[in-house]
């Protein structure tokens, strides 16, 4: 207290603490915290580099296989799965494009929708368009789906003026299974820029089988063929072969089985339109993985529909349909005279042939030359055999005969005199009969002079009649000799087909349509005092063939398969496994429109008076195998494969260069900061102005 009595007493000076006297150095300070706050928002600032930036990036194709092979358990939701999770590692700007296939391609979201899209919501976009999707009853063509798939990305580019695209990828999320089809690849250049990823997925059920029904010509190798056909050639050690071979023959299934299956013990069971069991229709087999065996078993009872196969772990095709129609009633007739002897007649050798199948039975008949009975329709009978003794009126009647449609088989078995019934009493001349039939006329016909035997040559077999005999195992026609055949001379032979000659160049076996019709001439007889035709085992094939031709086509009723379609009359209609109606498929056709098989199943196809006919269709066979497929397979085609650590790899370094692009066009942050430190040093100044 003694040292403050010196100093002179000071009152205090009152002041508002609350008042800002230095309104510059505080807007100053604010300003350069104000930028530093918006330079560091930068990395938040993912500006595009241009209006389209959204086309930057990687077009990325899904493909999701929807066959039916996808319906084996725990797939399909394994396939969607991996599908999301491909999707969600996509960058932020690929345009990814989502197609379904089986036996071809469809959008989900078609490459142009995704293109259209912002790039924020196209992830969500293609997520959204798996669900709901389910897989088809279709078999897979991969080969078709791929093709299409990069046709459609090279058509983006070609019409695409964007400099800054990048290539493209196809990720096919599939099984991958054996059966699929990649044939039509090896046509194909595949796009180098195009890479294609397989993401294969499994089922949790491993191996599968499959049994299909036979049909006749199915059931029978070649070589069981000819010995049954020794078995029925006529007059073979003086005895009649067996008539038609028994049902339980012909009645013949395939079963094969997977090479990853996990059971050998499989079981056939019959079934009835309500799919159950009928008793006393099941057989066991054992079928080692990978193998496949064919089996016989019983025909089945009247209302068996349906062939379960038993004991197969995946059952999306343990079933087969088969629709149990009557077979249709047709005919076979020969016209020749009833006094002929068994050695010297057509009809004895045609009553042994095996004309009759599953779809039909056909039944033999004889007409006399110069009857007065009416002539059959082409419908009942579409195949006439006649021999060379015909009247005048039978000339008349098959003309008329064929104009309709009918196929007629004018077996030239002599050339001894007759006579040509009232018209006339020379004798015979085939002019006549030529120029009725064919309406042709300059025909010269002679016998032929034959030494020893003459022998068949020059034979047709890209001709449907001799197709199937056209391996080297079955073409030799060198056993069948002609004891006599006529030869036919004209000017007008290439209005002809030649199917066959006779090794002195005369035709042996000629055809020519004849209105709708068409007319078969052979030049000689197949009875043993004419050739060795009939006594041959070429016999029963010729003739069956010759009248499965001759026949209208008749629909295998188990020979439909999903995704195959049908035209029918428009008063026609069509009922599904379900028993809902199909509609029309879009035809533009007035009186007929198209329907398509879209699962496996028994159809029913309803005519205007209410009369029904059952239609059996199956599910591709290719389609069960579902071993899985090696990647070299595609590879050996041409395609280019890319594995999924290389496209992740791939998808970083694309990412790491769009940020690094982005950072280079957006490096106005740095001048931000620039700002920052001279507004900090303009405050700076101006406190030591204040302060000095």
């Amino acid at each position: 207290m003694s040292s403050l009595m010196f100093l002179d007493p000071t009152p205090p000076r009152l002041t508002r603490q609350s008042s800002i006297d230095q309104w510059l150095l505080l807007l100053i300070r604010a300003t350069a915290i104000a930028l530093l706050a918006f330079a560091f928002t930068r990395p938040y600032w993912n500006i595009p580099a241009d209006r389209d930036a959204d086309r930057i990036g990687l077009q990325r194709m899904m493909l999701i296989d929807t066959s039916a092979s996808m319906r084996r358990e725990g797939i399909w939701k394994a396939a969607v799965q991996r599908a999301e999770q491909i999707i969600r590692q996509s960058g932020p700007t690929d345009a990814i494009s989502v197609y379904q296939f089986d036996s071809s391609l469809r959008p989900l979201v078609a490459i142009d929708s995704a293109l259209q899209t912002p790039a924020s919501q196209r992830q969500q976009q293609a997520i959204a368009a798996l669900q709901g999707v389910v897989p088809t009853w279709l078999h897979t063509d991969l080969g078709l789906s791929l093709l299409t798939a990069a046709d459609l990305l090279q058509t983006d580019w070609d019409s695409s003026s964007d400099s800054n695209a990048t290539s493209s990828e196809i990720v096919v999320v599939t099984d991958f299974q054996n059966g699929s089809e990649v044939e039509r690849l090896a046509e194909y250049a595949w796009p180098a820029s195009c890479k294609v990823r397989i993401e294969r997925v499994e089922s949790v059920v491993k191996g599968n089988a499959r049994a299909t029904l036979l049909t006749a010509d199915e059931s029978d190798s070649w070589n069981s063929l000819q010995g049954r056909m020794e078995r029925r050639s006529p007059l073979v050690g003086g005895t009649t072969a067996p008539p038609l071979t028994t049902d339980a023959e012909k009645l013949r299934v395939r079963v094969t089985s997977s090479s990853n299956s996990n059971s050998d013990a499989l079981r056939l069971q019959w079934l009835d339109e309500q799919l159950h069991p009928i008793e006393n229709t099941g057989s066991a087999y054992q079928v080692p993985s990978g193998s496949s065996l064919t089996v016989r078993i019983a025909v089945p009872p009247k209302g068996a529909f349906v062939l379960q196969l038993e004991g197969d772990s995946s059952d999306f095709d343990n079933r087969y349909y088969r629709s149990p129609n009557e077979p249709i009633q047709s005919r076979l007739l020969c016209v020749e005279a009833a006094s002929r002897a068994p050695d010297e007649s057509l009809g004895y050798f045609l009553r042994q042939l095996p004309m009759s199948d599953a779809a039909r039975t056909v039944t033999f008949q004889s007409r006399e030359p110069a009857s007065q009975e009416p002539w059959p329709s082409v419908v009942n009978t579409p195949l006439i055999v006649a021999a060379h003794d015909l009247s005048s009126s039978d000339l008349d009647g098959l003309a008329n005969y064929l104009n309709q449609g009918g196929n007629l088989l004018w077996v030239w078995d002599s050339l001894a005199p007759t006579k040509l019934g009232d018209s006339t009493s020379k004798p015979f001349d085939y002019t006549l009969g030529l120029e009725k039939l064919s309406g042709m006329s300059d025909f010269k016909v002679s016998e032929a002079n034959v030494r020893q035997y003459a022998m068949l040559e020059a034979i047709d077999f890209k001709h449907p009649l001799f197709a199937d005999l056209a391996d080297s195992k079955f073409n030799d026609f060198s056993k069948i000799r002609f004891w006599k055949h006529r030869r036919l001379e004209t000017q007008q032979l290439d209005a002809w087909r030649v199917l066959a000659k006779f090794d002195d160049g005369s035709p042996a076996l000629i055809c020519k349509e004849r209105g709708t019709g068409t007319i078969w001439i052979l030049t000689a007889g197949w009875q043993p005092l004419e050739s060795q035709l009939a006594l041959s085992t070429k016999f029963v094939p010729l003739l069956s063939g010759l009248y499965r031709m001759a026949t209208p086509v008749i629909q295998d009723p188990s020979s439909y398969l999903v995704g195959m379609s049908l035209e029918i009359p428009n008063d026609h209609r069509i009922l599904d496994p379900s028993g809902n109606e199909i509609r029309a498929d879009g035809l533009d056709k007035k009186t007929s429109k198209m329907i398509v098989f879209s699962e496996p199943g028994i159809y029913r196809r309803i005519v205007p008076n209410g009369t029904e006919s059952l239609l059996a269709v199956n599910l591709v066979e290719s389609e069960s195998n579902t071993s899985v497929g090696g990647l070299e397979r595609l590879e050996k085609l041409g395609v280019a494969m890319s594995d999924r650590k290389s496209t992740i790899k791939e998808d970083a370094s694309r990412r790491q260069l769009r940020a690094v692009e982005l950072e280079s066009q957006q490096g106005w942050w740095r001048w931000v900061i620039v700002g920052v430190i001279g507004v900090v040093g303009l405050e700076s100044l101006l406190c030591i102005r204040k302060a000095g």
